[in-house]
């Protein structure tokens, strides 16, 4: 006999905010856990993150796990839950599993990775970059909130809609202080043409945050210079690669990976995201 029980909610340094978990015990063992997070990736207007794990050969308790999560969510909330190759066993498992309980597909991701191996960086020519110091959060907003009106990436365009193109582009901007944001502008014209951001993924491993092409100055070449730039900064903090990724429906930024040496081959790394609302 298995038996969920709901454990007394957590506040740590998550920062999706404070957790409630529950665990499954089959005979005296505890066989399946999971976590309802109090806020999404962007914040609780995006709904809220489940996690969701188990033993090998116990997915009925964990179906048990979820369903109790799901009951203790408030009627109209959305509850995400993400599957990753690179870090769940038996992934096509897991999909299935949050299917049967309602979940619906909301992203896939592939992931791309880049290596160090001491080729030549140049910087990319045309534009000239400041740093988000230089520049100031409200520019910067501005531009990622005009950026991500037209993405391909359907987590960001849900989320744009839920909170708002600023109230997002602030919201992101907020929760990556720690990556390095930088601006290109157009050197003739002094235009704001894109930005991208790295950060920190794991110890000596780097990633693409962000990165956007305002809609006036696609088509242009803009987002390879926005690599290119990203490559170079990831050497210069540091990093001897980077773990990446973008929407599957996203071709035109897959596209300007490949060119950039950036290869999906090299990683297993590759998303689920479903979402369903209570």
């Amino acid at each position: 006999m298995t038996v969920v029980t709901r454990l007394g909610d957590i506040a740590d340094a998550n920062p999706l905010g404070p957790r409630t978990p529950f665990i499954a015990v089959t005979d005296g063992v505890q066989v399946a856990e999971g976590d309802l997070m109090a806020k999404s990736w962007m914040g609780d207007e995006t709904g809220r993150l489940v996690n969701l794990r188990w033993r090998p050969g116990h997915r009925d308790a964990a179906r048990l796990v979820l369903e109790a999560a799901i009951a203790a969510a408030r009627p109209g909330e959305v509850l995400n839950a993400s599957t990753n190759v690179a870090v769940h066993r038996a992934p096509a498992e897991r999909v299935a599993l949050l299917e049967s309980c309602g979940f619906e597909l909301w992203q896939e991701k592939d992931g791309f990775w880049w290596a160090d191996e001491g080729q030549d960086l140049p910087l990319p020519d045309g534009v000239t970059v400041r740093r988000l110091a230089e520049v100031g959060t409200d520019r910067f907003t501005q531009l990622i909130a005009a950026c991500s009106t037209e993405t391909l990436d359907r987590v960001d365009t849900d989320a744009t809609v839920a909170m708002g193109p600023a109230n997002w582009a602030k919201a992101f901007l907020d929760s990556t202080t720690e990556s390095t944001w930088l601006l290109a502008e157009d050197i003739a014209s002094g235009q704001a043409v894109g930005f991208v951001s790295v950060g920190e993924f794991d110890p000596g491993v780097g990633t693409i945050t962000y990165i956007g092409v305002a809609p006036a100055h696609r088509g242009r070449g803009h987002v390879d210079a926005l690599l290119k730039l990203a490559n170079r900064t990831a050497r210069d903090l540091g990093f001897h690669a980077m773990l990446s990724d973008t929407d599957t429906l996203n071709v035109p930024m897959q596209q300007a990976f490949r060119r950039n040496g950036h290869s999906s081959e090299a990683t297993e790394w590759h998303k689920w995201l479903h979402r369903r609302t209570v």
